[in-house]
């Protein structure tokens, strides 16, 4: 009984998590929106003449990875999923985050974390896309995680947060404007804000994903345990029937013994 109610406590944070995990996936999207509604913006202002090198870094530069697992269990999947990809991208530079992420001599590694240091020190990770952005360290930047479309399904995706994606009709925007300073290194700053942004969307979205498997798995945990139940219940009962049949028939027998019973 009492692990049922452990796992029924797992099972209820869980979809919690999940829930939560959705509102804060729609508060950085709609902060990420922004950021890049501004960067469009700057990039296709007639009066500013950019850098365009700094928003295209080399081919031959390798990538930049962030490998996103969990911390906790009843995740076994979707960590594998992330591991395979992980080992088979021998020449990128990695972040990793999640207990289940940890390889000993994992080449290429930058910087590894768990998801509590993820999230309470988030800054040592910005520092990194930053540092990337700025001086095209990488050819690109992604992030490797289990993503959650809905309730039913739940797949690995590589999501591209660097170079960012530009609008694709420059025409349309009309908002020409002078401003005092470098615009070059605002853009590289608005980018790596940017880019920091898709991590975190990344980051929230594989909580839920991970929040999802746990919930199935609490359920069907508590469906074995009940199951359990019954069986014993069910024995329990025989047992019970079997105990009063032998005490009647042992009380039959005495009362034959000692006369009690005309037969």
């Amino acid at each position: 009984m009492r692990i049922k109610n452990i796992v029924k406590v797992m099972n209820f944070h869980a979809l919690l998590h999940i829930d939560a995990a959705r509102r804060m996936t729609e508060k950085y999207i709609r902060m990420e929106s922004e950021v890049q509604k501004i960067i469009d913006i700057i990039v296709n202002n007639r009066n500013f003449i950019l850098d365009k090198i700094a928003l295209n870094p080399s081919e031959n530069a390798p990538e930049l990875n962030i490998y996103i697992g969990s911390d906790y269990s009843f995740c076994g999947g979707l960590n594998k999923q992330v591991l395979n990809a992980m080992l088979k991208d021998t020449d990128a530079d990695k972040i990793t985050v999640g207990r289940k992420m940890r390889v000993s001599n994992l080449p290429g590694l930058k910087l590894a974390m768990t998801k509590e240091e993820f999230d309470e020190n988030y800054d040592e990770v910005e520092a990194l896309l930053e540092d990337s952005v700025f001086k095209l360290r990488h050819s690109s930047i992604n992030v490797i995680y289990n993503h959650y479309y809905n309730a039913g399904r739940i797949a690995l995706r590589r999501r591209k947060v660097f170079p960012i994606p530009f609008a694709s009709d420059p025409e349309g925007y009309t908002e020409d404007f002078v401003v005092e300073g470098n615009m070059d290194t605002l853009l590289r700053r608005l980018t790596s804000t940017y880019a920091s942004y898709e991590v975190k969307i990344s980051s929230v979205n594989s909580f839920a994903a991970e929040n999802i498997m746990r919930q199935e798995a609490t359920t069907e945990s508590l469906k074995k345990i009940d199951e359990i139940e019954e069986e014993e219940l069910r024995v329990q009962r025989k047992e019970d029937r079997l105990r009063a049949f032998a005490r009647a028939q042992d009380g039959y027998v005495k009362k034959i013994a000692y006369g009690g019973v005309k037969l």
